[in-house]
This record gives structure tokens, C-alpha cells and sequence, in this order.
């Protein structure tokens, strides 16, 4: 029953559904298909009957709806970087995803410091806590200064159940703490601060892409290993990949039928 629990505590994570969510939208997936079976249709009415151009055009179709969702793919490596600057920061252990693993992580790490367990007390849902824990918290260094102002903001925002992701971050260019550190150190900051209000939204089950693709369009371009890249293609691509999976399958069940019949 763990197991299952840890499954659906993931699967319903605001940050795996964002995945999801990224691109192409669900709308362009829908009529890709009817529209490559239309195109099919009449390439064949024209007299083109190459089975190999008749297969192919179909997976031409879902690669360039996918190619064209240019946001979506911008999205997917805004949130790449975040998580990888994400993991070099973090210094508690695995960086919980997820209110189970948030709440393990509280128990196991009750001495981290409050920059550490605000976030992960939002996490867990436990935001009452996360508020009080920014709020008394005394910072020693710019960056603890400006973490500390970044998660004022959201959890502000997300008291007041406001989830505007431009005015976050609108609010975040006003404080003296973002002013007080780098450059570099100012985009991570509100690439960060965007994101939070988007998981908010993807929560809340709000739409999210295109507010957070504006506020995030300036910030780019998005630096990410390859196998970072792959990962997200493999998702970005899915419709391309799933054809290609099925005729895969048509294929191997029609020689497996040739193989038994011989």
C-alpha cells in the first residue's frame, strides 16, 4: 500500500503534471491526428499509393506540430535549468517533489535551516507553517536575504490566492534584496519566483503556460545538458514516438503471423 500511495502522491505532483502540461497543447495533439489521416486520405485520392509515403506522412505531421510548439519547448527547458540549479544548491539530502516525500523529508531534517524547510513545508501543504518560518527567519548572506524576500512574496501570493505570475515577479524587482546580489543571481531568482506562482497554478489547476512563458521569454536563452534535452524531447515528442511505436507493433504481429504461419 506504500508503494501505491508514493505512485499516486506522484502522479497527482503539481511539478509531474506541469510536465505534462508543458507542450504541445492537448488541443494541437487532437487535431494532428485527424488532420494526418485526412492529408493520407487525400494523397491517395491524388494517386500517390507508396505505402512507405503514405506511413511517413503521418509522423511528419506530429513532428512538425510538435517542432512548432517553440513555448512549450522553451518551458520545458526553463524548468530543466531550475531543477538542475535546483540540485547543485540543494544540500539535505534527495530534494522532495512530492507532500510524502516532503513530509519524510521534515522528519528526517528537523535541524535544516528555514531557507531549506519553507519550501518544503509548502510542499507538504503545510503553508501556515512555511509563512511563520519565513517571517521569523534572520538572514546571514545576500542570497539568504533575497531567498528569504523571493518566498515572502510567494507565499503573499499564495495567501491571497493570487496567482499572477507577472505581478510576483514584478514585486520581486522592487525589494532591496534582489538589487543587493549578481546579475546571474537575479535571473535565477525570478526564473525561480515564476515558476513557484506557476506551480501554484498548475495546483489550482489554472492554466499556466502562457502567463509563464511571458515572464520567462526574457530570461533565456535556458542552459541544459543534453541528456536533459533528450529527456525532455522524449516528452515533447510523444505523438512522433507513439506512431512510430505502433507501427513498430503492426509490424512485429504481422511477421510474428508470417513466422507461425510458415
Amino acid at each position: 500500500m506504500a508503494v501505491v500511495r508514493r505512485w499516486n502522491a506522484r502522479r497527482r505532483s503539481p511539478s509531474i503534471r506541469a510536465l505534462r502540461e508543458a507542450g504541445p497543447p492537448t488541443r494541437w495533439i487532437v487535431g494532428a491526428i485527424p488532420a494526418a489521416l485526412v492529408l493520407v486520405i487525400a494523397l491517395y485520392l491524388a494517386g500517390i499509393d507508396n505505402r512507405l509515403v503514405l506511413l511517413v506522412t503521418p509522423f511528419a505531421v506530429f513532428v512538425a506540430v510538435c517542432f512548432f510548439d517553440r513555448m512549450g519547448w522553451m518551458i520545458r527547458m526553463a524548468i530543466a535549468e531550475l531543477g538542475v540549479r535546483q540540485r547543485e544548491r540543494w544540500r539535505w539530502g534527495k530534494l522532495p517533489i512530492d507532500a510524502l516525500e516532503a513530509d519524510a523529508w521534515l522528519e528526517r531534517n528537523a535541524e535544516a535551516p528555514p531557507i531549506a524547510r519553507a519550501p518544503v513545508l509548502a510542499t507538504a501543504g503545510r503553508h501556515d507553517e512555511a509563512r511563520a518560518l519565513v517571517a521569523s527567519a534572520t538572514p546571514e548572506l545576500p542570497q539568504d536575504a533575497v531567498n528569504l524576500a523571493r518566498l515572502r512574496i510567494l507565499f503573499d501570493a499564495q495567501a491571497r490566492d493570487d496567482h499572477s505570475v507577472a505581478g510576483a515577479v514584478e514585486s520581486l524587482d522592487t525589494t532591496q534584496e534582489l538589487a543587493a546580489v549578481s546579475a546571474e543571481e537575479r535571473r535565477a531568482q525570478r526564473l525561480s519566483l515564476a515558476w513557484s506562482i506557476a506551480w501554484l497554478r498548475v495546483s489550482s489547476h489554472e492554466p499556466w503556460r502562457d502567463e509563464f512563458a511571458d515572464a520567462i521569454r526574457d530570461l533565456g536563452p535556458f542552459h541544459v545538458a543534453w541528456r536533459y534535452k533528450l529527456f525532455h524531447a522524449w516528452q515533447h515528442y510523444a505523438l512522433p514516438v507513439a506512431y512510430v511505436g505502433a507501427l513498430l507493433i503492426v509490424w512485429g504481429l504481422g511477421l510474428l503471423d508470417v513466422l507461425t504461419r510458415s
